[in-house]
Protein backbone atom coordinates (compact mmCIF):
# COMPACT_ATOMS: atom_id res chain seq x y z
CA UNK A 1 0.00 0.00 0.00
CA UNK A 2 2.62 2.02 1.17
CA UNK A 3 4.20 2.16 -2.71
CA UNK A 4 1.01 2.79 -4.26
CA UNK A 5 -0.29 6.27 -2.58
CA UNK A 6 3.20 8.39 -4.20
CA UNK A 7 2.37 6.59 -7.93
CA UNK A 8 -1.35 7.61 -7.02
CA UNK A 9 -0.21 11.47 -5.94
CA UNK A 10 2.19 11.14 -9.00
CA UNK A 11 -0.60 10.56 -11.52
CA UNK A 12 -2.95 13.36 -9.62
CA UNK A 13 -0.28 16.35 -9.92
CA UNK A 14 -1.26 19.05 -12.05
CA UNK A 15 0.70 19.17 -15.34
CA UNK A 16 2.36 22.16 -15.05
CA UNK A 17 3.86 22.17 -12.15
CA UNK A 18 6.34 24.89 -13.03
CA UNK A 19 3.96 28.04 -13.04
CA UNK A 20 5.95 31.51 -12.60
CA UNK A 21 3.06 33.92 -10.53
CA UNK A 22 1.69 33.34 -7.75
CA UNK A 23 -1.94 33.10 -9.63
CA UNK A 24 -0.64 30.21 -11.57
CA UNK A 25 0.72 28.48 -8.29
CA UNK A 26 -2.77 29.20 -6.76
CA UNK A 27 -4.34 27.79 -9.92
CA UNK A 28 -2.16 24.34 -9.55
CA UNK A 29 -3.13 23.90 -6.14
CA UNK A 30 -6.57 25.27 -6.50
CA UNK A 31 -6.97 21.92 -9.21
CA UNK A 32 -4.75 19.79 -7.26
CA UNK A 33 -7.44 19.67 -4.39
CA UNK A 34 -10.20 19.92 -6.76
CA UNK A 35 -9.43 16.67 -7.61
CA UNK A 36 -8.46 15.06 -4.35
CA UNK A 37 -12.21 16.35 -3.65
CA UNK A 38 -13.59 14.50 -6.63
CA UNK A 39 -11.91 11.52 -6.05
CA UNK A 40 -12.64 11.30 -2.16
CA UNK A 41 -16.35 12.21 -3.31
CA UNK A 42 -16.54 9.13 -5.49
CA UNK A 43 -15.54 7.03 -2.78
CA UNK A 44 -17.88 8.09 -0.26
CA UNK A 45 -20.34 7.27 -2.99
CA UNK A 46 -19.32 3.98 -3.33
CA UNK A 47 -19.41 3.46 0.69
CA UNK A 48 -22.69 4.96 0.65
CA UNK A 49 -24.30 2.58 -1.74
CA UNK A 50 -22.37 -0.52 -0.13
CA UNK A 51 -24.08 0.55 3.05
CA UNK A 52 -27.44 0.93 1.52
CA UNK A 53 -26.61 -2.66 -0.25
CA UNK A 54 -25.87 -4.18 2.76
CA UNK A 55 -28.45 -2.75 5.23
CA UNK A 56 -30.36 -5.93 4.93
CA UNK A 57 -33.92 -3.13 4.50
CA UNK A 58 -33.35 -2.00 7.84
CA UNK A 59 -34.79 1.74 7.75
CA UNK A 60 -32.37 3.48 10.16
CA UNK A 61 -29.39 1.99 8.35
CA UNK A 62 -30.57 3.05 4.45
CA UNK A 63 -31.84 6.29 5.82
CA UNK A 64 -28.29 7.06 7.63
CA UNK A 65 -26.63 5.35 3.24
CA UNK A 66 -28.96 8.17 1.51
CA UNK A 67 -28.30 11.11 4.08
CA UNK A 68 -24.81 10.36 2.92
CA UNK A 69 -25.34 10.25 -0.61
CA UNK A 70 -27.36 13.60 -0.23
CA UNK A 71 -24.51 14.90 1.41
CA UNK A 72 -21.80 13.93 -0.97
CA UNK A 73 -23.78 14.87 -4.08
CA UNK A 74 -24.50 18.50 -2.12
CA UNK A 75 -20.56 18.32 -1.72
CA UNK A 76 -20.11 17.56 -5.21
CA UNK A 77 -22.64 20.98 -6.36
CA UNK A 78 -20.53 22.97 -4.02
CA UNK A 79 -17.12 22.15 -5.70
CA UNK A 80 -18.73 22.97 -9.31
CA UNK A 81 -20.75 25.76 -7.98
CA UNK A 82 -17.06 27.03 -6.88
CA UNK A 83 -15.47 26.64 -9.88
CA UNK A 84 -18.17 28.77 -11.73
CA UNK A 85 -17.68 31.30 -9.19
CA UNK A 86 -14.06 31.53 -9.40
CA UNK A 87 -14.39 31.98 -13.36
CA UNK A 88 -16.67 34.49 -13.66
CA UNK A 89 -14.78 36.59 -10.97
CA UNK A 90 -11.66 35.81 -12.40
CA UNK A 91 -12.84 36.60 -15.75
Amino acid sequence: MRKILPILFFFLLPTDCFAQDISGVLGEIGDFIRAIAIGAAVLMLVIAGFKWMTSAGDPSKISDAKDQIFAVILGLLIIALAEIIAALVGG
